[in-house]
């Protein structure tokens, strides 16, 4: 008859105890719950654990038979072998969810201390949005044409970068043909000082530019989206492995954030 160890290993009859031992190495690895995600994963990893014990305990006895072995695992002499087998690779997944368990926690200890910084940027950057701006008379330092590179990989010449005194703007191209004046006045945000619109003289003509690209505009809902993770995480959501996922989301646009905070 067929070996059912033998097969969830994937061996033939007559396998050796290090060809058995080569095959649970691969497989347990393959299904270990801390690398394979997918929901069958722990009932292979606790099956590929029984065969194994179950074999190494009864089995083989390769030198004796070539085609098929000479007890039914379904026995009742078998039983409590079986039931031992079980209950080991039961315990040693059990332990590997622990761990998995416990390295998510340490995780999410150290971004419950983040979050505090990530939360404290965001209430700063709400309130340097909607206080008064600033306003000065800077300089124009220069003007320097963008390129943007697009899916079918050709860049197109789409912004232009004003770098003044103390700030500097992305505005859409189209607005500063001609001569445009040394000076303008910048308003920009309060706390910050980040750039928000500015008055210009272009052609003898005065304009207003607005920053089109940046921390606030076009990025801008990065910051509601963050209080409303940040209400999920702590109020809301409870499994370990949901907050995980928040906390990456989170932590990802953090980033993001401050790329542009610091690039615009």
């Amino acid at each position: 008859m067929s070996n059912v160890y033998l097969e969830r290993l994937e061996l033939a009859p007559g396998a050796t105890k290090s060809e058995i031992k080569s095959a649970y190495r691969r497989l347990s690895k393959k299904y270990h719950p801390d690398i394979n995600k997918s929901p069958d994963a722990q009932e292979q990893f606790i099956a590929i654990n029984e065969a194994y014990n179950f074999l190494n305990e009864v089995g083989p006895t390769p030198h004796q038979e070539t085609v098929a072995y000479d007890y039914d695992p379904y026995k009742k002499e078998y039983e409590e072998r079986r039931k031992r087998a079980r209950a080991y690779a039961n315990k040693k997944a059990e332990e590997a969810q622990r761990r998995q368990e416990e390295s998510i926690k340490y995780a999410l200890g150290i971004f419950d201390s983040m979050a505090y910084i990530i939360l404290a940027f965001n209430f700063l950057l709400s309130a340097d949005y909607f206080l008064p701006v600033s306003q000065n008379q800077e300089k124009i330092i220069s003007i320097l044409g963008v390129n943007e590179a697009l899916r079918s990989g050709v860049s197109k010449y789409r912004y232009d970068d004003i770098v003044f005194e103390k700030t500097k703007m992305r505005i859409d191209i189209g607005q500063l043909v001609g001569d445009v004046a040394p000076t303008a006045m910048v308003y920009s945000t309060p706390i910050f000082g980040t750039g928000r619109f500015a008055d210009m003289e272009v052609n003898k003509q005065k304009i207003q530019v607005h920053q089109s690209y940046g921390v606030y505009v076009v990025f801008g809902y990065f910051i509601p989206a963050i209080f409303f993770i940040a209400l999920l995480y702590r109020f809301i959501l409870k499994t370990l492995d949901h907050k995980f996922t928040l906390a990456i989301v989170m932590t990802g646009l953090f980033v993001f954030q401050l790329y542009m905070f610091f690039k615009f």
